[in-house]
Protein backbone atom coordinates (compact mmCIF):
# COMPACT_ATOMS: atom_id res chain seq x y z
CA UNK A 1 0.00 0.00 0.00
CA UNK A 2 2.88 2.31 0.52
CA UNK A 3 4.45 1.33 -2.51
CA UNK A 4 1.54 2.77 -4.41
CA UNK A 5 0.81 5.68 -2.15
CA UNK A 6 4.33 7.11 -3.01
CA UNK A 7 4.45 6.47 -7.09
CA UNK A 8 2.44 9.29 -7.98
CA UNK A 9 4.15 11.79 -5.95
CA UNK A 10 7.65 10.56 -7.04
CA UNK A 11 5.85 10.53 -10.47
CA UNK A 12 5.37 13.84 -10.68
CA UNK A 13 8.55 15.06 -9.20
CA UNK A 14 10.50 12.76 -11.95
CA UNK A 15 8.38 14.49 -14.78
CA UNK A 16 10.14 17.99 -13.87
CA UNK A 17 13.19 16.72 -14.55
CA UNK A 18 12.73 14.52 -18.27
CA UNK A 19 13.18 15.50 -21.51
CA UNK A 20 10.26 16.86 -23.46
CA UNK A 21 10.20 13.37 -24.92
CA UNK A 22 9.83 11.47 -21.92
CA UNK A 23 7.40 13.70 -20.01
CA UNK A 24 4.48 12.11 -21.96
CA UNK A 25 5.39 8.81 -21.26
CA UNK A 26 5.96 9.44 -17.25
CA UNK A 27 2.62 10.88 -17.82
CA UNK A 28 0.98 7.63 -18.78
CA UNK A 29 2.93 5.97 -16.07
CA UNK A 30 1.80 8.08 -13.53
CA UNK A 31 -2.04 7.82 -14.51
CA UNK A 32 -1.48 4.13 -14.43
CA UNK A 33 -0.33 4.02 -10.80
CA UNK A 34 -3.33 6.60 -10.16
CA UNK A 35 -5.49 3.69 -11.43
CA UNK A 36 -3.93 1.54 -8.96
CA UNK A 37 -4.59 3.30 -6.08
CA UNK A 38 -7.84 4.03 -7.49
CA UNK A 39 -8.50 0.33 -7.32
CA UNK A 40 -7.27 -0.26 -3.85
CA UNK A 41 -9.95 2.72 -2.69
CA UNK A 42 -12.61 0.23 -4.42
CA UNK A 43 -11.90 -2.45 -2.72
CA UNK A 44 -10.95 -0.63 0.20
CA UNK A 45 -14.68 0.47 0.08
CA UNK A 46 -15.87 -2.87 -0.90
CA UNK A 47 -14.23 -4.04 2.60
CA UNK A 48 -15.54 -1.87 4.02
CA UNK A 49 -19.28 -2.05 3.31
CA UNK A 50 -18.97 -5.82 4.08
CA UNK A 51 -17.36 -5.31 7.17
CA UNK A 52 -20.21 -2.32 8.24
CA UNK A 53 -23.18 -4.98 7.42
CA UNK A 54 -21.65 -7.66 9.48
CA UNK A 55 -21.15 -5.28 12.29
CA UNK A 56 -24.53 -3.48 12.09
CA UNK A 57 -26.07 -6.73 12.25
CA UNK A 58 -23.71 -7.47 15.16
CA UNK A 59 -24.30 -4.53 17.01
CA UNK A 60 -28.66 -4.80 16.54
CA UNK A 61 -27.82 -8.41 18.02
CA UNK A 62 -25.70 -6.62 21.06
CA UNK A 63 -28.71 -4.13 21.74
CA UNK A 64 -31.64 -6.67 21.74
CA UNK A 65 -29.78 -8.99 24.03
CA UNK A 66 -29.15 -6.21 26.33
CA UNK A 67 -32.38 -4.86 26.12
CA UNK A 68 -33.87 -8.83 27.26
CA UNK A 69 -30.94 -8.67 29.95
CA UNK A 70 -31.65 -5.51 31.49
CA UNK A 71 -36.09 -6.41 31.23
CA UNK A 72 -34.96 -9.97 33.49
CA UNK A 73 -32.85 -7.44 35.65
CA UNK A 74 -35.94 -5.60 36.22
CA UNK A 75 -38.11 -7.98 36.67
CA UNK A 76 -36.04 -10.16 39.00
CA UNK A 77 -35.97 -7.35 41.39
CA UNK A 78 -39.73 -6.48 41.47
CA UNK A 79 -40.27 -10.65 42.24
CA UNK A 80 -41.35 -10.82 45.14
CA UNK A 81 -41.94 -15.07 45.57
CA UNK A 82 -38.06 -15.48 45.27
CA UNK A 83 -35.50 -15.31 48.05
CA UNK A 84 -33.46 -12.14 48.46
CA UNK A 85 -30.22 -14.25 48.38
CA UNK A 86 -31.41 -16.35 45.10
CA UNK A 87 -32.24 -12.55 43.77
CA UNK A 88 -29.18 -11.04 44.56
CA UNK A 89 -27.06 -13.78 42.83
CA UNK A 90 -28.92 -13.77 39.42
CA UNK A 91 -28.24 -10.06 39.53
CA UNK A 92 -25.02 -10.32 40.08
CA UNK A 93 -25.00 -12.94 37.01
CA UNK A 94 -26.97 -11.11 34.27
CA UNK A 95 -25.22 -8.12 35.30
CA UNK A 96 -21.72 -9.90 34.73
CA UNK A 97 -23.57 -10.40 31.22
CA UNK A 98 -24.99 -7.53 30.89
CA UNK A 99 -21.52 -5.64 30.99
CA UNK A 100 -19.72 -8.18 28.72
CA UNK A 101 -22.38 -7.35 26.13
CA UNK A 102 -21.78 -3.55 26.65
CA UNK A 103 -17.93 -3.80 26.22
CA UNK A 104 -18.48 -6.48 23.02
CA UNK A 105 -20.93 -3.27 21.77
CA UNK A 106 -17.71 -0.59 22.08
CA UNK A 107 -15.69 -2.75 20.54
CA UNK A 108 -17.81 -2.67 17.72
CA UNK A 109 -18.09 0.71 17.62
CA UNK A 110 -14.34 1.20 17.71
CA UNK A 111 -13.74 -1.09 14.85
CA UNK A 112 -16.50 0.73 12.72
CA UNK A 113 -15.07 4.16 13.64
CA UNK A 114 -11.21 3.09 12.25
CA UNK A 115 -12.74 1.80 9.36
CA UNK A 116 -14.63 5.22 8.50
CA UNK A 117 -10.74 7.39 9.32
CA UNK A 118 -8.98 4.81 6.99
CA UNK A 119 -11.91 4.93 4.51
CA UNK A 120 -11.68 8.70 4.58
CA UNK A 121 -8.26 8.82 4.41
CA UNK A 122 -7.60 7.23 1.13
CA UNK A 123 -10.70 8.87 -0.88
CA UNK A 124 -8.60 12.49 0.41
CA UNK A 125 -5.21 10.68 -0.96
CA UNK A 126 -6.91 10.08 -4.46
CA UNK A 127 -8.45 13.27 -5.12
CA UNK A 128 -5.32 15.16 -4.63
CA UNK A 129 -3.60 12.94 -6.53
CA UNK A 130 -6.36 11.95 -9.26
CA UNK A 131 -7.07 16.26 -9.51
CA UNK A 132 -4.54 18.50 -7.91
CA UNK A 133 -6.13 21.33 -9.04
CA UNK A 134 -9.36 20.46 -6.76
CA UNK A 135 -6.80 19.67 -3.26
CA UNK A 136 -5.35 23.68 -3.84
CA UNK A 137 -2.51 25.77 -4.15
CA UNK A 138 -1.20 25.64 -7.77
CA UNK A 139 -0.51 22.33 -9.27
CA UNK A 140 2.75 21.82 -11.74
CA UNK A 141 2.28 22.29 -15.51
CA UNK A 142 2.62 18.43 -15.49
CA UNK A 143 0.57 17.82 -13.00
CA UNK A 144 -2.37 19.69 -14.44
CA UNK A 145 -2.39 18.15 -17.96
CA UNK A 146 -2.48 14.61 -16.45
CA UNK A 147 -5.08 15.88 -14.22
CA UNK A 148 -7.36 16.85 -17.34
CA UNK A 149 -6.27 13.63 -19.28
CA UNK A 150 -6.96 11.63 -16.55
CA UNK A 151 -10.90 13.67 -16.58
CA UNK A 152 -10.90 13.05 -20.46
CA UNK A 153 -9.81 9.36 -20.27
CA UNK A 154 -13.00 8.86 -17.74
CA UNK A 155 -15.51 10.56 -19.66
CA UNK A 156 -15.39 13.97 -17.52
CA UNK A 157 -15.67 15.79 -20.73
CA UNK A 158 -16.38 19.24 -19.14
CA UNK A 159 -14.44 19.23 -16.27
CA UNK A 160 -11.19 17.98 -18.56
CA UNK A 161 -11.82 20.73 -20.81
CA UNK A 162 -11.73 23.11 -17.94
CA UNK A 163 -8.27 21.78 -17.09
CA UNK A 164 -7.25 21.63 -20.60
CA UNK A 165 -8.36 25.12 -21.03
CA UNK A 166 -6.22 25.65 -17.64
CA UNK A 167 -3.30 24.63 -19.22
CA UNK A 168 -3.29 26.63 -22.23
CA UNK A 169 -3.88 29.93 -20.33
CA UNK A 170 -1.57 29.45 -17.91
CA UNK A 171 1.05 27.64 -20.29
CA UNK A 172 0.53 28.28 -23.77
CA UNK A 173 4.36 27.38 -25.10
CA UNK A 174 5.40 24.15 -23.53
CA UNK A 175 5.45 20.60 -24.62
CA UNK A 176 2.15 20.24 -24.36
CA UNK A 177 0.21 23.10 -25.57
CA UNK A 178 -0.63 22.07 -28.42
CA UNK A 179 -2.06 18.83 -27.04
CA UNK A 180 -3.64 20.44 -24.21
CA UNK A 181 -5.50 23.03 -26.87
CA UNK A 182 -6.38 19.38 -29.52
CA UNK A 183 -7.66 17.64 -26.09
CA UNK A 184 -9.90 20.83 -25.98
CA UNK A 185 -11.34 20.00 -29.07
CA UNK A 186 -11.73 16.02 -28.46
CA UNK A 187 -13.89 17.43 -25.32
CA UNK A 188 -16.23 18.66 -27.69
CA UNK A 189 -15.99 16.35 -30.10
CA UNK A 190 -17.27 13.81 -27.60
CA UNK A 191 -20.34 15.62 -26.27
CA UNK A 192 -21.19 15.80 -30.45
CA UNK A 193 -20.83 19.54 -30.26
CA UNK A 194 -19.09 19.69 -33.72
CA UNK A 195 -19.07 23.09 -34.24
CA UNK A 196 -16.92 24.13 -30.79
CA UNK A 197 -14.77 21.08 -31.93
CA UNK A 198 -14.24 22.81 -35.43
CA UNK A 199 -13.06 25.48 -33.92
CA UNK A 200 -10.55 24.04 -31.62
CA UNK A 201 -9.40 21.91 -34.02
CA UNK A 202 -8.27 25.19 -36.02
CA UNK A 203 -6.81 26.83 -33.60
CA UNK A 204 -4.29 24.34 -33.06
CA UNK A 205 -3.64 24.26 -36.33
CA UNK A 206 -3.25 28.25 -36.88
CA UNK A 207 -1.63 28.80 -33.39
CA UNK A 208 1.03 25.59 -33.62
CA UNK A 209 1.27 24.68 -37.15
CA UNK A 210 4.88 22.73 -35.99
CA UNK A 211 3.22 20.44 -33.73
CA UNK A 212 2.71 16.92 -33.26
CA UNK A 213 -0.92 17.29 -32.87
CA UNK A 214 -1.31 18.96 -36.30
CA UNK A 215 -2.15 16.29 -38.58
CA UNK A 216 -4.86 14.58 -36.22
CA UNK A 217 -6.43 18.17 -35.72
CA UNK A 218 -6.77 18.33 -39.45
CA UNK A 219 -8.24 15.06 -39.55
CA UNK A 220 -10.75 15.54 -36.53
CA UNK A 221 -11.59 19.09 -38.67
CA UNK A 222 -12.57 17.13 -41.37
CA UNK A 223 -14.66 14.15 -39.22
CA UNK A 224 -16.58 17.42 -37.12
CA UNK A 225 -17.41 19.43 -40.64
CA UNK A 226 -18.79 15.77 -41.92
CA UNK A 227 -20.94 15.60 -38.35
CA UNK A 228 -22.09 19.10 -39.35
CA UNK A 229 -23.07 17.39 -42.74
CA UNK A 230 -20.81 19.87 -44.26
CA UNK A 231 -19.27 17.50 -47.37
CA UNK A 232 -17.28 19.74 -48.84
CA UNK A 233 -15.68 21.16 -45.86
CA UNK A 234 -14.82 17.80 -44.63
CA UNK A 235 -13.71 16.16 -47.84
CA UNK A 236 -11.45 19.13 -48.11
CA UNK A 237 -9.41 18.95 -44.39
CA UNK A 238 -9.34 15.28 -45.35
CA UNK A 239 -7.82 15.78 -48.50
CA UNK A 240 -5.80 18.27 -47.12
CA UNK A 241 -4.41 15.86 -43.91
CA UNK A 242 -3.22 13.39 -46.86
CA UNK A 243 -1.21 16.23 -48.89
CA UNK A 244 0.31 17.92 -45.76
CA UNK A 245 0.99 14.40 -44.11
CA UNK A 246 0.74 11.58 -46.67
CA UNK A 247 3.14 9.25 -44.54
CA UNK A 248 0.70 9.57 -41.56
CA UNK A 249 -1.33 7.23 -39.91
CA UNK A 250 -3.83 10.27 -39.96
CA UNK A 251 -3.41 10.25 -44.19
CA UNK A 252 -4.63 6.60 -44.30
CA UNK A 253 -7.48 7.11 -41.68
CA UNK A 254 -8.37 9.79 -44.28
CA UNK A 255 -8.04 7.56 -47.30
CA UNK A 256 -10.45 5.11 -45.70
CA UNK A 257 -12.64 7.78 -44.93
CA UNK A 258 -12.65 9.39 -48.67
CA UNK A 259 -13.42 5.63 -49.80
CA UNK A 260 -16.39 5.09 -47.99
CA UNK A 261 -17.92 8.62 -48.98
CA UNK A 262 -16.69 7.63 -52.72
CA UNK A 263 -14.66 10.60 -53.57
CA UNK A 264 -11.11 10.88 -54.58
CA UNK A 265 -8.42 11.34 -52.27
CA UNK A 266 -6.71 13.14 -54.55
CA UNK A 267 -5.60 16.21 -52.91
CA UNK A 268 -6.78 19.75 -53.67
CA UNK A 269 -5.08 23.14 -53.72
CA UNK A 270 -5.60 24.87 -50.55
Amino acid sequence: MLRHTLLPSLGILLIAVLPASAQKREIIRLQADVAILQQQLRELQKGFDSDIAVMKDLVEKLFDQSNRMQAILEGLKSNNQQTETAVGSKIDSLETQFSVVNTGIDMVMDRINKLSMQLAETKTQVESLDNPRRAGGSPSPEALYNSAYGDYLKGSYDLAREGFQEYVNNYPQTELSDNALYWIGETFYGVRNFAEAVDAFDRVIQIYPKGDKVAAAILKKGFSYLELENRQAGVKELRWVIQKHPSSEEAKIARNRLKILGVSARASRR
